[in-house]
């Protein structure tokens, strides 16, 4: 586990490999607020972090167990308040049900009982506006520090030219989410995986470009007449190792099937 302190915010980033693959993971605090919690599996690294951080309220910017794996443990042990976006309540209310790969890289994650976020936060020293931001998640939140002017974006960014999606997420709706965040004035840019980003409206910008071109192109093969199927073996003809970890669970199939529901 990393940490690194920014400007008076602490950041934990942990790392997790299987199989080939390595992922990290990032959690956050800054003026006594904790953004995530890390996932399960990092347990005893985050129990120890977490005990001696402190903090007095906590915001998930998602229900995914890499985000809320720890939640269950601060609610128990520091009762902490717990904080997610209204429609992510009842997914941590019960016990994930989380596919076997995903488990082997972030754990189980308990169930824990948070209070739906206002759209407002306020901390001791600072302003957050809370801004609902679906397409990796329905219930996903991107937070705005007034003071600061940065934007911590949970899981909106995490890679800038995707060639695959999960099955849970819509690339239409996802570039909706990252133009409305594009409305506030910022720069540094906070993303959970890879971490603070100086560059990071720059960066926001050209994912967005991206994916537009992506799904015009995906849009005017399909008025040429060719299925999803087809589209997608002429755009992303190459597997990755995360296609067959997943289960095709996480595909580029999704991909070009949700721009082509829009």
């Amino acid at each position: 586990m990393d940490i690194q302190s920014i400007e008076n915010m602490l950041q934990a980033e942990l790392t997790i490999s299987l199989a080939g693959q390595k992922l990290t993971v990032s959690i956050f605090m800054l003026d006594g607020l904790l953004i995530d919690t890390g996932p399960h599996i990092k347990r005893v690294d985050l129990i120890r972090l977490l005990t001696d951080w402190e903090f007095t309220d906590v915001i998930l910017t998602h229900h995914h167990e890499d985000h809320t794996g720890l939640a269950h443990w601060i609610q128990k042990q520091k009762n902490t308040p717990i904080y997610i976006h209204e429609l992510g309540v009842s997914d941590c209310e019960k016990n994930g049900k989380i596919p076997l790969y995903r488990r082997a890289f972030w754990g189980r994650r308990k169930a824990f009982h948070p209070q739906a976020l206002p759209h407002i936060f306020k901390t001791k020293h600072y302003t957050w506006d809370v801004i609902h931001t679906p397409g990796h998640a329905h219930d996903h939140v991107a937070l705005y520090n007034r003071e600061k002017n940065w934007m911590f974006g949970g899981d909106l960014y995490v890679q800038g030219t995707p060639k695959s999606m999960f099955s849970f997420e819509s690339a239409p709706i996802l570039i909706r989410s990252l133009k409305e965040i594009l409305t506030y004035d910022f720069d540094t840019y906070i993303c959970s995986h890879v971490g603070v980003m100086h560059n990071g409206r720059e960066r926001i910008e050209k994912k967005v470009a991206y994916l537009e071109n992506l799904q015009r192109k995906v849009l005017d093969l399909q008025a040429h007449g060719l299925s999803g199927k087809r589209i997608r073996k002429q755009l992303f003809p190459k597997r990755h190792m995360m296609q067959y970890l997943s289960l095709f669970e996480n595909s580029p199939q999704h991909l070009v099937d949700s721009m082509l529901k829009e």
